[in-house]
């Protein structure tokens, strides 16, 4: 069986910002990959579903550090990785910088 994680944005953009309702769905396969390997793909996950979230608002640059951020970390705690919850605990901030462009 092969384990993947599914990373959703719905509930957290409807709170942290005032956009649409759309909500994005990524599949990252978790099992037999490296902690580092996981983290990353799951971090280019949540920054192009929150790039695709926060286009047109006018905070996007100031909300998508959290965005990225939160999603990340609630995908990281959904994965039970020991590992994966320490690698992601150790990340600098400036891992979840993102420049939203405007439409």
């Amino acid at each position: 069986m092969i384990r993947l994680l599914v990373i959703a944005v719905s509930a957290l953009m409807a709170t942290t910002a005032a956009t649409s309702a759309s909500a994005g769905e990524i599949t990252v396969k978790v099992r037999g990959r490296a902690p580092a390997e996981v983290h990353a793909e799951i971090l280019q996950a949540a920054k192009q579903l929150c790039q695709e979230d926060l286009v047109g608002n006018p905070s996007a640059n100031d909300l998508a550090p959290y965005c990225v951020r939160e999603i990340t970390r609630d995908a990281v705690a959904r994965t039970n990785s020991a590992e994966l919850i320490a690698f992601d605990k150790a990340q600098n901030r400036s891992v979840y910088a993102l420049r939203v462009a405007a439409r």
